[in-house]
């Protein structure tokens, strides 16, 4: 044993003796990670406080990176990404888009292909945890083409009631929007609540996104299947003249009403029913410090009428830009923010609406945040805006007509007709 112990005594010597001899190179230390700096530019409000929470977690646990966030209000932040993704700017890495902006961007070919950029870096991407339609509206073209944009945040236009209402007047939950209206009739007979119902009537977006689940329920819808021409007509009529009723039961000036108006009302308890309900607006709902109805309000999918329920997709993706110099880096925080353990931190911790079907099975955050099953659940039966890069021309027309319809400028039957005009005349470039 003594020899032994000698003799790799003696070794270990040696082997010292001989670097210092030159007879062998000494051991390099470990080289210090390489240090990296990602660029993203993205939304103010709730969604800053969220990726603000993510880039937390994400650079504590990867302190070899930093990550520079810009937050933007929604215009703004469109106006700085087209510029960006316009002049091949190498400055910015990540962009946090509106799922609409995706037809535009993917056809100027500003975006990477993540599917390609993720072979090239060895990593596999499991898609299996989001619901379908999600990945289908990040490829371009939509369904079929390259994978140019993530999903991070699941928006999807859900339906609230007061449940406590409904139970004392014997309403079972709504299923359809008839079941909406003769509901409307018996609360406000009741005298339970101020206004049976509100919605977003303000013209452009808001009252076109409040009121496309109740079209699509009719069986209409706002361009054909090739997204070339208009293709409202008597269904929308009868959805329009169908709102006009929901308005009877809606406050005064509901055709100005926006966020604010119709949340305000939901959560402070002046009305019994939204017609769409975005999660940002309950996230706290049962928060007795924000809220007049803690635990009082029941989520569901949007009603159904002809058609299935038909939720409106808002979901917000990351994307890369093609000119960015930063694209494996941009990456790795790319999944690790949509990662299951991420998407539950953030959904208990910030409140935000998850894009994995897993995390909306997980009873914890179901237990903190109820309206998060029945918001994943929508997901799954969501429509997406149609995938057009002019459909924001689309939308401002379209939402332009429903607001008159709603003040009273125009019957619904002239407002379809001259919508279809200038929809027309929009899509053909005129």
């Amino acid at each position: 044993m003594k020899i032994a112990g000698v003799g790799v005594g003696a070794f270990l010597l040696g082997l010292g003796g001989g670097y210092y001899a030159g007879l062998a190179s000494a051991p390099k230390p470990p080289a210090a990670p390489k240090q990296y700096t990602i660029t993203a530019i993205g939304r103010d409000a709730e969604h800053n406080d969220i990726n603000s929470g993510v880039i937390d977690f994400f650079t504590r646990e990867n302190p070899n990176y930093k990550v520079e966030y810009t937050p933007l209000a929604y215009n703004a932040l469109y106006d700085k990404i087209v510029l960006t993704l316009q002049q091949g700017a190498t400055a910015v890495d990540l962009v946090y888009m509106d799922d609409p902006w995706i037809p535009q961007f993917g056809e100027k070919g500003w975006l990477t292909d993540l599917e390609a950029l993720s072979k090239e870096a060895g990593i596999t991407l499991d898609l299996g945890d989001f619901p379908k339609v999600l990945i289908d509206v990040g490829r371009h073209p939509y369904r079929t083409g390259k994978l140019v944009a993530f999903p991070q945040m699941g928006n999807v236009q859900i339906f609230a009631y007061r449940k406590d209402v409904f139970d004392k007047l014997g309403l079972g939950e709504p299923k359809t929007w008839t079941d909406v209206l003769s509901a409307c009739e018996k609360i406000k007979a009741s005298g339970l609540v101020e206004y049976p119902i509100a919605f977003r009537g303000v013209k452009g977006n808001p009252v076109a996104t409040a009121f496309q689940p109740l079209l699509y329920a009719f069986g209409g819808k706002i361009l054909s299947d090739d997204l070339k021409s208009c293709a409202l007509d008597s269904k929308a009529v009868e959805a329009l003249e169908f709102l006009l009723q929901l308005k009877k039961y809606a406050p005064p000036g509901v055709e100005n009403f926006n966020t604010p108006d119709v949340r305000d009302r939901l959560v402070g308890g002046k009305i019994a029913m939204s017609t769409e309900t975005w999660p940002g607006w309950i996230k706290d709902a049962d928060n007795p410090a924000v809220s007049k109805v803690p635990g009082l309000l029941a989520y569901t999918l949007t009603p159904g009428e002809r058609e299935r329920p038909s939720p409106l997709l808002g979901v917000w993706y990351w994307g890369i830009p093609a000119a960015s110099q930063n694209k494996e880096a941009a990456l790795n925080y790319i999944l690790y923010s949509a990662s299951a353990r991420m998407q539950k931190l953030m959904a208990i911790v910030k409140g935000l609406p998850p894009v994995r079907a897993s995390v909306g099975a997980d009873k914890e955050v179901v237990g903190l945040r109820r309206w998060v099953a029945i918001q994943v659940q929508s997901l799954a039966s969501a429509v997406p805006r149609p995938r057009t890069p002019l459909w924001s021309k689309v939308e401002d027309i379209f939402g332009g007509y429903v607001n008159q319809v709603l003040a009273g400028t125009l019957k619904p039957a002239d407002a379809v007709a001259k919508a279809c005009e200038d929809i027309n005349k929009a899509l053909a470039g005129g």
